[in-house]
């Protein structure tokens, strides 16, 4: 089958949701396509990285002019003219909300092809501008691409109840949840290049914003009574950068907690995750999670709170531990149980098979194979 898939943003050195679905996809024998645009994705911008570099990827990439990008949603106009010249078989639309998304579902339309919605949205933005004109959206072209397309998917269950309660979605929604490629993300011995303390080293990755809860971690820090004895290792960059260091600062955990400022592509994750001993992830809200399941892969136990995909994602007290958003508590709480060797090894083991048993993205692949043929 020909494929295509359609996304606002792409670059292999991130390697998102399309990524993994289209190489999933490609290696089940079907001919795929990433539409996106030429501009860059704000985690892309806090990354760095190039749209072309030396990890290579098996189906095509095309990258449409982008005249316009309004906010984080970038207008190509040109995917109209692409959908209606080329033949595919089906369309997968990565959200409802983007431009690029509504003019391929019409072109999609104008040919009878076939269009897949997949979401993971699970709350309305805190900017009120943002939110004004994503609900705003949501009671028009957004509504008419929900009503319209064929089948929907949801990331996750915290996205399907969104659609259900918040857009009132009455039609059937198959939750299929964002992969991992397991043979990349697995346990790797000997680098040890990126965290170098002796002590027990808790590890986060995200992008520097409040909604990541990152202050609350570092509060964590400071509650931990054997401090001394645990080191944390902080990979993002953004906006409350300068606010968290200061509380670094204020707290006096200046030997304790090391902000990583050098971006590292996706191929090198693996090592990261596996120098660390523990993973957590403190939003206070969050459409999915991925590097949850990245980490968990590479068998380490993991500490998640109880917002968006992380609600199945995560086995409460048997691959990690699932706290409240926004309580510094039980974050230290669950980082001192972890300190004890038996209990971290353990839970990092049942981590990875619990990841590769129902997260390899060859899985999650053949799952929205199984879609698309019901609709052809």
């Amino acid at each position: 089958m020909k494929i295509c898939i359609v996304v606002p943003f792409f670059t292999p050195f991130v390697r998102g949701n399309e990524y993994g679905l289209a190489q999933s996809l490609t290696k089940l024998g079907h001919e795929v396509t990433i539409i996106t645009s030429t501009a860059k994705a704000p985690r892309e911008e806090m990354v760095g990285g190039e749209k072309s570099n030396f990890y290579s990827h098996d189906f095509k990439v095309k990258y449409l002019p982008t005249p316009l990008k309004l906010g984080e949603n970038p207008i190509v106009p040109s995917v109209f003219t692409h959908i209606l010249k080329n033949d595919y078989d089906v369309l997968l639309l990565q959200e409802d909300y983007p431009v690029i998304c509504h003019l391929a579902y019409f072109a999609a339309r104008l040919k009878r092809t076939p269009t897949i919605l997949s979401t993971e949205r699970t709350y309305y933005p805190a900017d009120v501008t943002k939110k004004i004109s994503l609900k705003i959206l949501d009671k028009t072209l957004n509504k008419i691409l929900r009503n319209g397309v064929d089948a929907i998917t949801a990331h996750c269950t915290a996205a399907k109840e969104f659609m259900i309660e918040e857009l009132g979605v009455k039609r059937e929604i198959k939750v299929i949840h964002v992969g991992v490629d397991t043979t990349l993300f697995r346990p790797m011995r000997g680098k040890g290049e990126h965290l170098k303390s002796s002590k027990m080293k808790v590890l986060t990755v995200a992008r520097l914003h409040r909604y990541k809860g990152l202050s609350y971690l570092i509060r964590a820090m400071q509650l931990l009574q054997d401090k001394s004895e645990v080191k944390l290792y902080i990979l993002g960059g953004g906006v409350e950068e300068d606010n968290l260091k200061n509380l670094v600062k204020k707290f006096g955990l200046g030997r304790e907690v090391e902000f990583l400022k050098k971006p590292i592509p996706n191929y090198e994750m693996p090592f990261l995750y596996s120098e660390c001993d523990v993973y957590v992830q403190p939003s206070t809200i969050e459409p999915y999670g991925i590097v949850v399941l990245e980490a968990m892969a590479c068998e380490k136990p993991v500490i998640g709170t109880k917002v968006g995909g992380m609600l199945d994602t995560i086995k409460d007290g048997e691959t990690g531990y699932l706290v409240e958003p926004r309580n510094a508590n039980e974050i230290a709480d669950r980082i001192t149980i972890l300190m004890g060797g038996d209990k971290k090894a353990e839970m990092g083991k049942k981590a990875r098979e619990w990841v590769v048993d129902n997260f390899d993205w060859m899985a999650i692949g053949k799952r929205y194979e199984k879609i698309i043929e019901d609709l052809l």
